[in-house]
């Protein structure tokens, strides 16, 4: 019998398919044994506290209702007809961003549209892929949120949080110079947010104005990670997306020291090491953060040309070019903090805790700057005031395709593009809610009957009168009528558990 020669192609999705099949089925199961000690534990729980065989059967009915529409809210698609188009609020080579109203819930959100044929054809698939990894991965205040992914045949969408204030650009446009009191409150957000970009492992590699966005209350958010790289995650792009952040997370102590050496970026903004080839790590943000320091101060990035390949050519010999003009005159400890952010890489502030003691940032409360207000508001007149402009240019509804009105190549195009994209769709809020049998326990859990004794003879000590002589047969009358502590604990636990309980109340009614 002749060997059957398999391809390397045919291969690879074998070997993806087996991959993606195991860490599924891995997944179902812990989740399906996680599960049956939840319902164990909860058995003991209404046995211990003396519920009647019905009402136990009615609580674990309504439990399963309640998982039943969890999971019913989970598979649920998400789509372009579930949001109204408001307006365009910005476009770049991939796609463009629009603020959108959600039809059902009526909240306001920024969604970025990407081209799948346009990831694929300029090979961006890892850095869309790494963009919104680290979208689902960040639960933190310094960038933008993540509400959802989904895609369609042609195009994948970003539902993120609007943040209505504009960024940092438009800022710099209308007051030309930011003073420095100012800039070192600004900065120092950036600081943070950057902290915590690179605390996940990542480097963000555009950092600059146009991605700095600011919300209603004037405070800073990054956005725009298309161009971010995590280091020591190698993206195999046959296997399905992973919502495990576990994974990653664990991988980013051992991963520290990798280097990056894609040539990415906004020519003002890049670090000199990016065009060495030789590789780049994490302190490529920190050059980034102290060009956009030197213009919010200075009115102009310190290597602006006419053209780009002349901005890049002064980067790469920026010892040359590097000078800290001396009008308008800016403070001994913002030039220091300048020239120790734009230098060669090995002489560079890169640590965060190191950067925060800077004198330039005297007087930062680093734990409360949130809470503390910006120094300029963002204008409310309009939703969109702090953006530009942008005409239509294609339908924001992507057009259904059929099997009548599509050719062959245009089939193997769309066949193509769900090729890379498998597992795009994340849906943060169903993420974030809790089980409704792990939400029982652990409103179980938060009172113990020790602790419920404690709480209820405090309680009757402290709104009891004074003793008075009362005859012996009318105080053991009222001790015999008054609740047990047995029946204390069972009250309070029904009223914890009370949302699960209706069908109880209506069984008592018949």
């Amino acid at each position: 019998m002749a060997e059957i020669k398999i391809s390397n192609k045919t291969k690879d999705r074998a070997n993806a398919c087996k991959v993606y099949i195991e860490r599924k089925y891995k997944l179902f199961k812990d989740e399906e044994k996680e599960r049956l000690q939840d319902w164990q534990q909860l058995d003991l729980i209404l046995k211990s506290l003396s519920f009647t065989p019905i009402e136990q059967e009615l609580i674990k009915k309504e439990i399963q209702r309640k998982e039943a529409m969890l999971l019913r809210k989970k598979r649920q698609k998400i789509t372009v007809e579930d949001f109204e188009s408001l307006a365009i609020i910005g476009r770049g080579a991939f796609g463009e961003v629009r603020v959108c109203r959600h039809k059902s819930t009526t909240e306001i959100v920024a969604i970025k549209k990407i081209k799948k044929s346009e990831m694929i054809f300029k090979n961006q698939l890892v850095h869309i892929r790494a963009e919104r990894d680290l979208l689902v991965q960040s639960k933190c205040k310094w960038i933008v949120e993540l509400k959802s992914s989904f895609q369609d045949d042609d195009n994948l969408y970003l539902v993120m949080e609007f943040l209505s204030g504009g960024d940092l650009m438009t800022l710099l446009i209308k007051k030309d110079i930011i003073p420095e009191r100012h800039a070192k409150f600004y900065i120092a957000e950036l600081v943070l947010a950057v902290e915590e970009i690179h605390n996940m492992n990542y480097i963000h590699r555009d950092l600059k104005p146009d991605n700095i966005l600011i919300d209603a209350n004037g405070h800073l958010k990054i956005s725009d990670f298309g161009l971010c790289k995590h280091l020591g995650v190698h993206y195999d792009m046959t296997i399905p997306y992973q919502n495990n952040t576990q994974e990653m997370q664990s991988k980013n102590a051992s991963s520290r020291r990798q280097l990056a050496y894609s040539t990415v970026g906004t020519p003002d903004y890049i670090a000199p090491e990016i065009f060495s080839q030789k590789g780049y790590n994490q302190l490529v943000d920190w050059w980034s953060v102290g060009v956009i320091l030197f213009e919010m101060v200075l009115g102009h990035t310190p290597f602006y040309s006419d053209t780009s390949k002349k901005t890049c050519q002064k980067i790469v010999t920026w010892k040359t070019h590097f000078k800290i003009p001396k009008e308008p005159k800016i403070s001994s400890q913002c030039q220091d903090l300048i020239t120790k952010l734009i230098c060669d890489q090995n002489e560079r502030l890169g640590e965060p805790k190191k950067i925060k003691k800077h004198p330039f940032f005297c007087g930062i409360d680093w734990t409360n700057i949130r809470n503390q207000q910006p120094p300029y508001l963002p204008d409310k007149k309009k939703l969109t005031a702090n953006f530009d402009k942008f005409e239509e240019k294609e339908p924001w509804k992507h057009i259904v395709h059929t099997q009548n009105d599509t050719d062959q190549s245009n089939n193997k195009s769309m066949n193509e593009n769900k090729k890379y994209f498998h597992g795009y769709t994340y849906k943060r809020n169903c993420e974030r809610e809790i089980s409704p049998i792990k939400r029982a326990l652990e409103e179980l859990d938060n009172i113990r009957p020790s602790g419920i004794k404690a709480d209820f003879d405090k309680k009757q000590r402290s709104q009891s009168p004074k003793p008075v002589n009362i005859p012996p047969e009318i105080n053991q009358s009222q001790r015999s009528q008054s609740p047990t502590i047995k029946d204390q604990i069972k009250n309070t636990y029904m009223q914890y558990i009370g949302k699960f309980l209706s069908p109880v109340e209506k069984q008592k009614q018949i």
